[in-house]
């Protein structure tokens, strides 16, 4: 492996991260918009977490799966 591939695969990680980071926050943000302060602890893995399909929660929700997917995706080895 390569200096410059091992600085790609570093730099798709540090933006799948940042990605995912923001994405986490915008949904908590939603989420205690929602529910109140505890909303993370105690909806965070119900459906309640979800939100309704068409609300800011659930969009956010779905924004926040996807970052996750990418974020684990760009932490498998090669």
């Amino acid at each position: 492996m390569t200096s410059l591939t091992l600085s790609l695969d570093s730099d798709r990680l540090a933006l799948t991260e940042a990605a995912f980071a923001s994405a986490d926050r915008q949904w908590r943000r939603q989420l205690m918009k929602a529910y109140g302060p505890d909303a993370v602890l105690i909806y965070g893995y119900a459906p309640e977490g979800q939100g309704d399909l068409g609300t800011p929660l659930r969009r956010s929700y779905d924004a926040r799966r996807v970052a996750v997917a990418l974020w684990r995706h760009e932490r498998r080895p090669a």
